[in-house]
Protein backbone atom coordinates (compact mmCIF):
# COMPACT_ATOMS: atom_id res chain seq x y z
CA UNK A 1 0.00 0.00 0.00
CA UNK A 2 2.72 2.33 0.70
CA UNK A 3 4.40 1.12 -2.55
CA UNK A 4 1.07 2.03 -4.54
CA UNK A 5 0.70 5.78 -2.79
CA UNK A 6 4.44 6.51 -3.38
CA UNK A 7 3.67 5.60 -7.12
CA UNK A 8 0.30 7.25 -7.54
CA UNK A 9 2.22 10.58 -5.90
CA UNK A 10 4.38 10.69 -8.23
CA UNK A 11 2.15 9.73 -11.35
CA UNK A 12 0.14 12.56 -10.23
CA UNK A 13 2.56 15.25 -10.36
CA UNK A 14 3.03 14.37 -14.21
CA UNK A 15 1.33 16.84 -16.30
CA UNK A 16 0.61 16.78 -20.10
CA UNK A 17 1.62 20.81 -22.23
CA UNK A 18 0.06 21.72 -24.87
CA UNK A 19 2.06 19.26 -27.09
CA UNK A 20 1.15 16.45 -25.20
CA UNK A 21 4.44 16.03 -24.03
CA UNK A 22 4.60 15.48 -20.88
CA UNK A 23 5.63 17.83 -18.26
CA UNK A 24 6.32 18.02 -14.39
CA UNK A 25 4.43 19.51 -11.72
CA UNK A 26 6.68 22.47 -10.40
CA UNK A 27 6.46 23.87 -6.81
CA UNK A 28 5.07 26.97 -6.30
CA UNK A 29 7.30 29.98 -4.97
CA UNK A 30 6.84 32.66 -2.41
CA UNK A 31 5.56 35.66 -4.42
CA UNK A 32 8.46 38.20 -4.91
CA UNK A 33 8.29 41.88 -4.44
CA UNK A 34 5.40 43.88 -2.76
CA UNK A 35 2.79 41.63 -0.99
CA UNK A 36 -0.19 43.73 0.33
CA UNK A 37 -1.13 41.06 2.30
CA UNK A 38 2.10 41.95 4.27
CA UNK A 39 0.80 45.07 5.56
CA UNK A 40 -0.27 45.59 9.03
CA UNK A 41 -2.36 48.40 10.64
CA UNK A 42 -2.69 48.95 14.33
CA UNK A 43 -1.79 51.70 17.12
CA UNK A 44 -2.91 52.53 20.89
CA UNK A 45 -4.98 54.43 22.54
CA UNK A 46 -4.64 55.63 26.51
CA UNK A 47 -5.94 57.59 28.84
CA UNK A 48 -4.69 58.63 32.36
CA UNK A 49 -5.89 60.01 35.59
CA UNK A 50 -3.51 60.88 38.66
CA UNK A 51 -2.89 63.46 41.49
CA UNK A 52 -5.24 66.08 39.77
CA UNK A 53 -3.72 65.20 36.26
CA UNK A 54 -5.00 64.31 33.02
CA UNK A 55 -3.83 62.55 29.87
CA UNK A 56 -5.22 61.00 26.83
CA UNK A 57 -3.91 60.07 23.11
CA UNK A 58 -4.51 58.02 20.55
CA UNK A 59 -1.34 56.53 18.53
CA UNK A 60 -2.42 54.92 14.31
CA UNK A 61 0.55 53.09 12.94
CA UNK A 62 1.09 51.29 9.64
CA UNK A 63 4.00 48.85 8.95
CA UNK A 64 5.01 46.30 6.16
CA UNK A 65 5.95 42.45 7.43
CA UNK A 66 9.48 42.58 5.27
CA UNK A 67 10.44 39.01 7.02
CA UNK A 68 8.89 36.79 9.37
CA UNK A 69 10.49 38.49 12.45
CA UNK A 70 11.20 41.67 11.22
CA UNK A 71 8.63 44.91 10.92
CA UNK A 72 8.73 48.34 10.17
CA UNK A 73 6.60 51.38 9.51
CA UNK A 74 5.12 55.08 10.35
CA UNK A 75 2.97 56.67 12.68
CA UNK A 76 1.45 59.81 13.67
CA UNK A 77 0.26 59.94 17.00
CA UNK A 78 -1.59 63.24 19.53
CA UNK A 79 -1.23 63.24 23.23
CA UNK A 80 -2.86 65.76 25.79
CA UNK A 81 -1.16 66.24 28.83
CA UNK A 82 -3.32 68.93 31.90
CA UNK A 83 -1.53 69.00 35.44
CA UNK A 84 -1.04 71.21 38.23
CA UNK A 85 1.50 73.79 37.56
CA UNK A 86 1.31 76.23 40.16
CA UNK A 87 -1.57 76.59 43.76
CA UNK A 88 -2.06 79.72 45.18
CA UNK A 89 -2.20 80.76 49.00
CA UNK A 90 -6.12 80.14 48.57
CA UNK A 91 -5.16 76.69 47.66
CA UNK A 92 -6.82 77.47 43.98
CA UNK A 93 -4.90 75.03 41.50
CA UNK A 94 -3.57 76.69 38.51
CA UNK A 95 -3.10 74.34 35.36
CA UNK A 96 -0.62 73.54 32.79
CA UNK A 97 -1.01 71.64 29.25
CA UNK A 98 0.31 70.26 26.52
CA UNK A 99 -0.60 69.18 22.93
CA UNK A 100 1.71 67.07 21.62
CA UNK A 101 1.50 65.89 17.44
CA UNK A 102 4.37 63.50 16.81
CA UNK A 103 4.70 61.61 13.82
CA UNK A 104 7.29 58.31 13.84
CA UNK A 105 9.37 55.95 12.11
CA UNK A 106 9.47 52.46 14.01
CA UNK A 107 10.89 49.19 13.66
CA UNK A 108 10.31 45.61 15.34
CA UNK A 109 12.56 42.78 15.68
CA UNK A 110 11.05 39.26 16.67
CA UNK A 111 14.21 37.65 18.45
CA UNK A 112 12.12 34.63 20.18
CA UNK A 113 9.00 33.48 19.36
CA UNK A 114 6.40 36.38 21.04
CA UNK A 115 9.08 38.62 22.18
CA UNK A 116 10.48 41.17 20.66
CA UNK A 117 12.80 44.49 20.69
CA UNK A 118 11.61 47.28 19.46
CA UNK A 119 13.05 51.21 18.02
CA UNK A 120 10.65 53.99 17.14
CA UNK A 121 11.73 57.23 16.17
CA UNK A 122 9.46 60.43 17.09
CA UNK A 123 10.23 64.22 16.53
CA UNK A 124 7.37 65.60 19.09
CA UNK A 125 5.64 68.96 18.36
CA UNK A 126 4.67 70.36 21.51
CA UNK A 127 2.99 73.58 22.39
CA UNK A 128 2.87 74.05 26.30
CA UNK A 129 0.75 76.60 27.82
CA UNK A 130 1.14 77.73 31.22
CA UNK A 131 0.05 80.14 33.97
CA UNK A 132 2.64 82.74 34.73
CA UNK A 133 2.72 85.98 36.42
CA UNK A 134 1.39 89.15 34.14
CA UNK A 135 4.11 91.58 32.92
CA UNK A 136 4.12 94.23 35.09
CA UNK A 137 3.40 97.36 33.04
CA UNK A 138 0.12 95.07 32.68
CA UNK A 139 -3.08 96.88 34.61
CA UNK A 140 -3.51 93.10 35.20
CA UNK A 141 0.15 92.81 37.20
CA UNK A 142 -0.20 90.38 39.81
CA UNK A 143 -3.10 87.97 38.26
CA UNK A 144 -1.64 85.09 36.35
CA UNK A 145 -2.21 84.69 32.75
CA UNK A 146 -1.74 81.95 29.87
CA UNK A 147 0.83 81.84 28.07
CA UNK A 148 1.64 79.32 25.15
CA UNK A 149 5.64 77.91 24.12
CA UNK A 150 6.32 75.79 20.87
CA UNK A 151 9.01 73.25 21.39
CA UNK A 152 10.36 70.70 19.03
CA UNK A 153 12.16 68.05 20.45
CA UNK A 154 13.47 64.16 18.80
CA UNK A 155 12.82 61.31 20.95
CA UNK A 156 14.79 57.54 20.32
CA UNK A 157 12.70 55.15 22.27
CA UNK A 158 13.97 51.72 22.29
CA UNK A 159 12.74 48.78 24.76
CA UNK A 160 11.38 45.34 24.70
CA UNK A 161 7.71 43.44 24.54
CA UNK A 162 5.55 40.70 24.53
CA UNK A 163 2.75 39.80 21.55
CA UNK A 164 -0.62 37.76 22.45
CA UNK A 165 -2.18 36.80 19.07
CA UNK A 166 -6.21 36.92 19.27
CA UNK A 167 -6.97 35.46 15.93
CA UNK A 168 -5.38 34.60 12.88
CA UNK A 169 -4.14 37.88 12.15
CA UNK A 170 -5.01 40.06 15.05
CA UNK A 171 -2.82 40.66 17.81
CA UNK A 172 -2.05 42.00 21.32
CA UNK A 173 0.72 43.72 21.80
CA UNK A 174 2.49 45.32 25.14
CA UNK A 175 6.04 46.85 25.52
CA UNK A 176 8.52 49.04 27.75
CA UNK A 177 10.46 51.64 26.25
CA UNK A 178 12.98 54.24 27.35
CA UNK A 179 14.24 57.50 25.17
CA UNK A 180 17.70 57.09 24.80
CA UNK A 181 17.94 60.42 24.06
CA UNK A 182 17.10 62.42 27.07
CA UNK A 183 16.71 65.45 25.61
CA UNK A 184 15.75 68.24 28.29
CA UNK A 185 12.24 69.12 26.89
CA UNK A 186 11.39 65.14 26.13
CA UNK A 187 8.02 64.31 27.38
CA UNK A 188 9.93 60.79 28.65
CA UNK A 189 12.58 62.67 29.86
CA UNK A 190 13.84 60.16 33.24
CA UNK A 191 11.34 57.42 32.55
CA UNK A 192 10.07 53.90 31.22
CA UNK A 193 7.25 54.12 28.78
CA UNK A 194 4.70 51.75 28.85
CA UNK A 195 2.63 50.99 25.38
CA UNK A 196 0.14 48.57 24.72
CA UNK A 197 -2.28 48.24 21.55
CA UNK A 198 -3.44 45.94 18.70
CA UNK A 199 -1.63 45.28 15.31
CA UNK A 200 -3.91 43.71 12.33
CA UNK A 201 -2.62 41.94 9.28
CA UNK A 202 -4.57 43.12 5.99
Amino acid sequence: MILFASVSQAFAQEVYSSSGKPGYYKKTHKKKGYDPGKLVVGGSLNAGFSNGGTSAGINPIVGYKFTDHFLAGVGLGYQYYRYISYTDYYNNNYFSTDNIIYPSIWARYFVYRNFFVDATFEYDFISQRDPIDANPASPNYGDLVNTTTNINVPCMLVGIGYKWMITGRVSFFAEVMYDVLQEDNSPYYGQLVPRAGICAGL
